[in-house]
């Protein structure tokens, strides 16, 4: 009889990384300060947006946004992971979920992992002016009244489709002045204001909506 092998230490087989970078709690900032992980590494999934349960398996409805490791591009794997030799870019210096992570034991990850989340208006303290605009953007594209436009629209409110072109409209361009006139990196922007409203209508709303050509 073959008996079970019991696993009571990382075996470094990545697949913990390969699931996506991991979420940031308040334990994390001092990391993020000191520049270890810089701001364009990050992503922020908003409150009200679909997101993954990494405890549960299974999709909700945020109500508190989620500031993440980006994962490398049309992959779920965190950016910071190497598969050649299965290491950490940044295991030194790794986030407190991953810490905290022990593949053969879930409680103590699923213990902490809605505690203490790191916020923008944490990490963005000193920047009075960036959270201002985090702030405004919010309010005109708060996914709330996304999903009361999108019922709406479907009860076929026409006045409810334009609301939502314009709200588009307004993330694109308020990106596009960041970028420009705020000297803020363009790799900054999903942390800064989330993923495009244009993306988050079609994954999550099923809506699409076509930008016009002055746009």
């Amino acid at each position: 009889m073959f008996k079970k092998e019991i696993t009571t230490e990382c075996k470094r087989c990545g697949t913990c990384c390969k699931k996506g970078g991991p979420a940031l709690h308040d334990e994390d900032k001092q990391i993020i300060d000191q520049g270890s992980i810089p701001l364009a590494s990050l992503y922020t999934i908003r409150k009200g947006e679909l997101a993954r349960n990494n405890v549960t398996g299974g999709l909700i409805v945020l109500p508190i946004e989620i500031i993440k490791i980006k994962s490398r591009p049309d992959e779920s794997v965190c950016m910071y992971y190497h598969d050649k030799d299965a290491s950490c870019e940044i295991y030194d210096k790794r986030p407190f979920e991953c810490r905290a992570m022990e593949c053969w034991n879930s409680d103590k990850i699923a213990a902490l992992y809605d505690q203490n989340r790191l916020t923008r208006a944490r990490l963005l303290e000193k920047v009075d002016w960036l959270i201002d605009l985090v702030n405004i953007h919010e309010s005109e594209c708060d996914l709330d009244k996304v999903q009361a436009l999108v019922n709406d629209r479907e009860a076929g409110d026409a006045g409810a489709a334009s609301a939502l072109t314009e709200m588009i409209n307004y993330d694109f361009h308020l990106r596009s002045v960041v970028t420009e006139k705020g000297n803020i990196s363009s790799d900054m922007l999903d942390f800064v204001f989330g993923r495009p409203l244009s993306e988050i209508f079609s994954r999550q709303f099923k809506v699409k909506i076509e930008k016009s050509k002055s746009d």
